[in-house]
This record gives C-alpha cells, sequence and structure tokens, in this order.
C-alpha cells in the first residue's frame, strides 16, 4: 500500500510539473498601445501642435451595440511635443475581429479606424498582436522614427 501511494504522488508530481508547470511562467502580453499622428499631407507638418487641432477635443470611441463608449486617450512623444495620439484600443472590444473605431478630431472631422488583433500562443506566453489596420478604409504608412501610424490631412 505504501508503495502504491508513493507511486501515486511520484505520478501526480510528474503529471502536474510536465503539463501544468512546462515552461516556469505563466504570462500574457496585452495588446500593445497604439500611436496615431495627424499630419498635413503636403507638408508633413503635425497638424496638432501646430494647432489645427485641439488636444482638448480629440476623442476615439466605439459602439457596443447602440452605446457611444470612449477609449482613453493619451499624447506622448519627444519633450515638450506630446502631439502623437496614445490608445491602446486592443483591450475594448472582442479579438480577433474586425472592430471599428472613431477618431473624432473636432466637429468636422472623424476617422474611421478597422483594427483586428489575435491571440497567440507559444505554449507558455500568450500575446495579442495587432494583425491589421486600417483608417477610412486604405492602409495605413507607418513613422519610421517613432513607429506612429500616419494619417494625412
Amino acid at each position: 500500500m505504501k508503495k502504491l501511494l508513493l507511486l501515486l504522488l511520484l505520478f501526480a508530481g510528474t503529471l502536474q510539473y510536465g503539463c501544468f508547470n512546462r515552461c516556469d511562467v505563466d504570462c500574457v502580453n496585452p495588446p500593445q498601445p497604439l500611436w496615431f499622428k495627424v499630419v498635413d499631407k503636403v507638408t508633413n507638418n503635425n497638424l496638432i501642435s501646430s494647432g489645427v487641432y485641439v488636444k482638448d477635443s480629440i476623442k476615439i470611441f466605439y459602439f457596443e451595440e447602440s452605446i457611444k463608449k470612449f477609449v482613453n486617450v493619451q499624447f506622448v512623444g519627444p519633450v515638450g511635443e506630446n502631439d502623437i495620439i496614445q490608445a491602446n484600443i486592443g483591450i475594448y472590444q472582442p479579438l480577433g475581429q474586425l472592430n471599428t473605431y472613431y477618431l473624432y478630431l473636432n466637429q468636422f472631422d472623424t476617422d474611421t479606424i478597422l483594427v483586428r488583433y489575435v491571440k497567440q500562443s507559444d505554449g507558455c506566453c500568450t500575446s495579442y498582436p495587432l494583425d491589421s489596420i486600417a483608417i477610412n478604409g486604405k492602409y495605413v504608412n507607418v513613422d519610421n522614427v517613432d513607429y506612429s501610424f500616419i494619417i494625412q490631412k
């Protein structure tokens, strides 16, 4: 009986280590925030830092059924410039499907942002990388210095 109990305990310990703790970590990397830079399509000047769009009026929202919900927006950038819109929109709607958000710049200018995040797992860690993004139905260019998505006006 002692041998059977010892054998069962050894088997249970091996099973737990092999199946439940094979990586010694349980990690989840949530969707990363996205950065948006609004620029003039001719001069490439940032339209937030030049005052065309006012930070206080800029919002990102989506609809859950028929209810408008707002996303937390912050402004980031080089010291003293904070003219890049940052929003962690990947945490608000279901993953794996195309989700629609709206970037409200002022009463005359609202852009449509379509994004899809997917779930990836290597058996130890799970991450949620950005799978696709389009703004106003078009491919989005990325700034090669700060990696923000460029919205041209």
